[in-house]
């Protein structure tokens, strides 16, 4: 047995055995084996070095087993706090169809012209009797208020009178004339007198006729307090009351009357799409007076003028209004058709975005990413937007959830 002693120590503080054991003999010697002896087995300084070294080795594997537990379990962190979110998104197609550029105008209903008119009594007095009420259909020619008529009847008789005593004074000077022509013609009056009286005769004759003329403007006077409806149609508006005061002139109305079984709407539309409008077309025409109900008007007329300051004009579009529905002053929208591209690529205008260049995009679906593609847009509507280069017919795109992605964004689809 082999005893280890603590007075044998080398230099570096490991025993040294040889020092303190002696071999008995060569033997014993040849089975420790030497050096050059086949069979050597270290001494127990060498055991003892690889004891050291064993117990520095396992202790460096611990401590970077250590070291190992600790990074992996930072890195699991690590990973589960910045692993890439996944986003929901729901996905459109891209198709074929047609699309047209439209023009949304607006305005309020007018009626056609002539066809919307106030009228006023063309005479000054007391409105008398008011025949008419707003909404009434009224007929052409139809009388609509009577003015007190006394004093123009008075003024008819006056001259009435005056024609019949000019007429007397006429037959006077006729008589006159006729007399002293055979008395000239016996020689016994002279040529001045019957001069004389041929004038007299021309003057009573002048005076004849204008107090027929007056007659005549008598008579219209009085017809004229009766207040008579210039066209046929339905009354607007009512200007006065029973007994009121009234000028006779067009500034002070009585009625507004208005034929609407064909209507207008005066459309402001910006000069630079005249060249794009067309008079005789067609276009739908909306009211949220009538809600889901659809018109149809047609272009009638486009101003050869415009405003210099807005650089708009006037676009008259017609509509047929046999029931009434549409009345003057409502509000109207209608669709000007400006260009129409047919067989094209179109996408849902919800699947378009902008980046942050504010740049049309849209994100190709390829697997479980979304990729952000540029596109270029041709006519958009209110829904829809053609796409003219970027994608291809069939493509998956992402519908909506798609703000604030990147270039590369994984998703999941909903249904």
């Amino acid at each position: 047995m082999i005893r280890d002693t603590s007075s044998g120590t080398n230099g570096n503080g490991a025993v040294d055995l040889d020092s303190n054991v002696r071999e008995p003999d060569t033997k014993a010697r040849a089975l420790r084996g030497g050096k050059n002896t086949p069979g050597f087995i270290p001494s127990r300084v060498c055991i003892h070095g690889f004891r050291a070294t064993a117990w520095t080795l396992v202790s460096a594997l611990l401590f970077a087993g250590l070291l190992s537990s600790c990074s992996d379990g930072g890195k699991t962190a690590a990973d589960k706090d910045t692993a890439e979110p996944v986003f929901p998104v729901t996905v459109t197609h891209v198709i074929t169809s047609n699309i047209s550029s439209k023009l949304s105008v607006s305005g309020t209903v007018a009626a056609l012209p002539n066809q919307d008119v106030r009228v006023s009594s063309q005479v000054a007095g007391r409105v008398d009797h008011l025949a008419a009420a707003v909404g009434d259909a009224v007929r052409n020619g139809e009388i609509l208020a009577t003015i007190d008529s006394q004093s123009y009847r008075q003024r008819l008789a006056q001259a009435e009178a005056a024609v019949s005593q000019a007429q007397a004074n006429l037959s006077n000077a006729e008589f006159a004339e006729s007399r002293d022509q055979t008395l000239f013609e016996r020689g016994i009056v002279a040529k001045k007198y019957l001069e004389a009286d041929k004038a007299q005769a021309a003057v009573a004759q002048g005076a004849v006729k204008q107090m027929q003329a007056a007659l005549a403007l008598a008579q219209i006077n009085l017809a004229r307090t009766q207040v008579r409806s210039p066209i046929a149609g339905l009354v607007v508006k009512r200007f006065v009351s029973d007994g009121e005061q009234v000028n006779g002139t067009a500034a002070e109305p009585i009625y507004e009357v208005a034929d609407l079984h064909e209507v207008e709407l005066y459309a402001n539309v910006p000069a630079t799409y005249f060249s794009q409008i067309h008079v005789g077309e067609t276009l739908p025409v909306t009211t949220d007076a009538l809600p889901g109900k659809t018109l149809h008007g047609q272009i009638v007329a486009i101003s050869p003028s415009v405003d210099p300051t807005t650089n708009i004009g006037i676009v008259r579009i017609r509509m047929a209004n046999p029931a009434g529905a549409l009345r003057l002053g409502m509000y109207l929208s209608a669709n000007i058709a400006i260009e129409a591209h047919q067989n094209v690529l179109v996408i849902p205008l919800e699947a378009l975005y902008r980046n942050a260049s504010n740049r049309a995009e849209v994100y190709r679906i390829e697997g479980q990413w979304a990729l952000a593609t540029p596109v270029e847009v041709g006519i958009a509507t209110n829904n829809r937007a053609e796409i003219v280069s970027g994608v291809h017919d069939g493509e998956s795109i992402v519908l909506s959830g798609a703000y604030g992605f990147g270039a590369r964004t994984q998703v999941k689809v909903q249904p």
